[in-house]
């Protein structure tokens, strides 16, 4: 029995079954959250090519898994990783229960976690590309609502990533026929383009951002924080394994110094921008591009404590955007509803949905006390005596996504129009105020994620000797 086949047969299997279940989103919930949180769990803490016994039957399970003369492998390089993934599924599902997103979102989304699941376990991992297309294929299905069956975000989502996949295919051809290495720099060269135009596209740099904000405008906020997180996790994995994996690309000259000049510029160009927007959900669709800029900044360190960084933010985001869209979901009077007229006053209605909008908001622009205040921080720190100007750059953005923070606080407090409430139910209070409570938990205590974030990129010995 293999553990890669396991995971992939039962993502599918639950998939189906919730694609059977019309008409109960509280069934979609429980079977995509508690299998996704089993997965999670299976793919942690299995026994690998040791046979050992349950309830008295012997059983082995194999870390490999041979498909069409490719290899899928679970095993400790990735299996971290692998259990990451499942585990931010698992919590973005549980919070569906109160966003109420379409049906697509429970299926699609699980066959999109066993996408990227399949991503991070084929070898050679040059094929992950292909799983990553797969993946926004999948997106576009989850960000398509009855409401808006047009999407364009979604459409150039498509376009956009089907473009990163040739470039970085055809990069990995290059490397795998024509021998490049730092005795070739004119192929080594080409090769640095091709990667740099692929992982643009997939960490969403200026202008290869444009399906962001187009999704904002029409797609569910839940259906767009599953698919952000999905991506961007997967990409950042990505790329911290073709550093890993190639020493001549790690010694390219001025590498490191132009990601963190294209992190800066992301940082920018998102703070500025977010202070522009009339919408709600598009002030999260910039914040988040200066999040991934700020991810950029880690990883253009060149050092470990860098790559360790831009793991944990990445699991911050998770609960940031959960948090976010969960709040959002509540205060909305109808889907794409979301600009200033329209949620005047919104925190009367609802008040613990408003509180949950805010309190993501301000965890992206790195608030004390919430989530997003830890790793910053730490950033600041390092990017002290490495380079002032993007510590700068982050600082701004700080000042920039927090003003807006403050105008929205007063936009939801401001006067209500009418005397309408929304009541919740209990269930629905207990998971806002339990994603509340972990924003601030782990701004207080980022020690209970961190550390742990950071284990999925331990098998990658080059990167963290």
């Amino acid at each position: 029995m293999s553990a890669p086949f396991l995971l992939l047969v039962v993502t599918g299997v639950l998939a189906l079954s919730v694609a059977f279940l019309r008409n109960r989103p509280r069934s979609y919930t429980v079977v995509s959250a508690i299998g996704s949180a089993l997965l999670a769990v299976f793919s942690l803490w299995i026994t690998l090519d040791e046979p050992f016994e349950i309830l008295g039957l012997p059983v082995k399970v194999t870390s490999t898994w041979l498909v069409l003369g490719r290899v899928f492998v679970l095993d400790e390089s990735n299996r971290a990783a692998v259990g990451f993934l499942y585990l931010a599924g698992a919590f973005i599902f549980g919070g569906a229960w109160v966003a109420q997103p379409s049906r697509n979102l429970y299926y699609v989304g699980l066959l999109c976690l066993g996408s990227v699941a399949a991503s991070f376990l084929i070898q050679p991992f040059l094929f992950a590309a292909l799983f990553l297309e797969f993946t926004a294929m999948g997106a576009v299905l989850i960000l398509v609502s009855p409401e808006n069956p047009t999407h364009r975000g979604g459409l150039r989502l498509l376009i956009l990533y089907t473009l990163a996949m040739m470039a970085i295919l055809f990069a990995g051809w290059m490397l795998e026929n024509l021998g490049v290495t730092s005795a070739t720099p004119e192929l080594a060269q080409r090769a640095t383009m091709l990667l740099a135009l692929g992982f643009a596209i997939i960490m969403a740099v200026p202008p290869f951002h444009l399906w962001l904000p187009a999704a904002a405008e029409k797609a569910n906020p839940y259906g767009l924080a599953f698919v952000t997180v999905l991506l961007q996790s997967a990409g950042l994995f990505f790329l911290l394994r073709f550093l890993d994996s190639y020493t001549w690309l790690r010694t390219v000259p001025g590498l490191f110094d132009m990601i963190r000049w294209v992190g800066i510029a992301m940082v920018c160009f998102g703070s500025m921008l977010t202070i522009t927007q009339s919408s709600f959900s598009k002030v999260m669709a910039y914040a988040l591009i200066t999040d991934f800029g700020v991810m950029l900044l880690a990883v253009g360190t060149g050092i470990p404590e860098g790559y360790r960084l831009a793991l944990g933010l990445s699991g911050v985001r998770v609960v940031n955007l959960a948090v976010w869209a969960m709040g959002l979901a509540k205060i909305l009077d109808r889907p794409g509803d979301d600009h200033f007229q329209a949620l005047q006053g919104a925190a009367y209605r609802s008040p613990l949905g408003a509180v949950s909008a805010l309190i993501g908001v301000a965890s992206m622009a790195g608030f004390p006390l919430t989530a997003g205040f830890p790793g910053r921080w730490a950033l600041l720190s390092m990017l002290a005596t490495v380079d002032p100007i993007a510590g700068w750059a982050i600082i701004l953005a700080f000042l920039c996504v927090g003003a807006v923070t403050l105008r929205w606080v007063n936009t939801l407090l401001g006067s209500p129009p009418d005397d309408r409430t929304s009541p919740s139910p209990i269930v629905e209070k207990l998971f806002i105020g339990g994603g509340i409570a972990m924003c601030i938990l782990l701004g207080a205590f980022p020690q209970l994620l961190y550390p742990w974030v950071t284990d999925a990129a331990a098998g990658m010995a080059q990167l963290f000797p």
